[in-house]
């Protein structure tokens, strides 16, 4: 499952963006074929998407936002051979997908975005699938597919069916965007409001949004250390490892005898 404060941030795959790669303050960087690209920058970024995963495909955590539709296959072989962690499929319904190009999705993490309502009838069968990694929500198409007055409460089942599915089979689950890049105040109220709600994380469209999300978990120290402590009590595996460290059973000790001093202090 997603680590404990992990940044998940959307990078158009575009010039401009791809120089900047390595100064990027994000945990997964999932580079946009999609919804950030014009029909005639398509193919130009799938050529810089391909250069960005050879020069930094095994130094980062990298996926891939491929196009639904007749540019799928294209630009999933293109990217085959590549050596990065993995692809997000839009609009994904179902898991026979998978099976389909299992050849070419060998050693890839899958991404299933869901944005439709069949997709949500589909999750069971998507989230058990051992190539499905994670399962992100696509609000904005979701609620376009219920008709013109479909508000966010309209999305409320459907949010919770994926978060229900995804940690059912031990997946990690993404809410949908916020669009609010200005008032961070505001965006991390959404984010909250995405965790209160069981999500592991949220899709981020801005590097403001990945640095208010490192500094809200900064900021709450306790809560979280108090998150690896219960992540530790749920393993079975007695070592966890979250956000690049490793803890066994005497860090655990350790972290929780400093909560209790915390709790004292407050």
């Amino acid at each position: 499952m997603a680590q404990i404060g992990k940044t998940w941030l959307f990078v158009p795959a575009k010039e401009k963006y791809a120089k900047r790669i390595p100064q990027i303050e994000a945990d997964a960087i999932i580079l946009d074929l999609e919804d950030s690209l014009s029909p005639s920058q398509k193919e130009d970024g799938l050529r810089i998407a391909a250069e960005v995963l050879e020069r930094y495909g095994e130094s980062r955590e990298l996926y891939v936002r491929l196009n639904s539709g007749e540019r799928f296959d294209g630009e999933l072989n293109a990217l085959k051979d590549i050596k990065f962690t993995g692809v997000m499929i839009p609009k994904f319904e179902d898991a026979a997908l998978c099976e389909k190009y299992r050849e070419q999705l060998k050693e890839k993490s899958v991404i299933a975005l869901i944005e439709s309502p069949k997709g949500i009838i589909s999750l069971p069968e998507i989230a058990a699938h051992p190539l499905i990694g994670g399962l992100a929500f696509g609000g904005e198409d979701y609620r376009k597919e219920l008709g013109f007055e479909a508000g966010e409460e309209a999305a409320f089942f459907a949010r919770g069916q994926l978060v229900l599915y995804a940690s059912c089979y031990r997946k990690y689950s993404l809410d949908t965007v916020s669009m609010e890049i200005r008032d961070m105040e505001k965006f991390m109220e959404d984010y909250r409001g995405s965790k209160k709600l069981g999500f592991s994380g949220k899709l981020l469209i801005h590097p403001a949004q990945a640095g208010a999300v490192k500094d809200y978990y900064r900021q709450n120290d306790g809560e979280y250390l108090r998150g690896i402590v219960e992540a530790f009590e749920k393993c079975s595996d007695g070592i966890l490892r979250i956000d690049g460290k490793w803890y066994e059973k005497p860090h655990i000790e350790k972290i929780k005898k400093y909560l209790l001093e915390l709790e004292t202090k407050q």
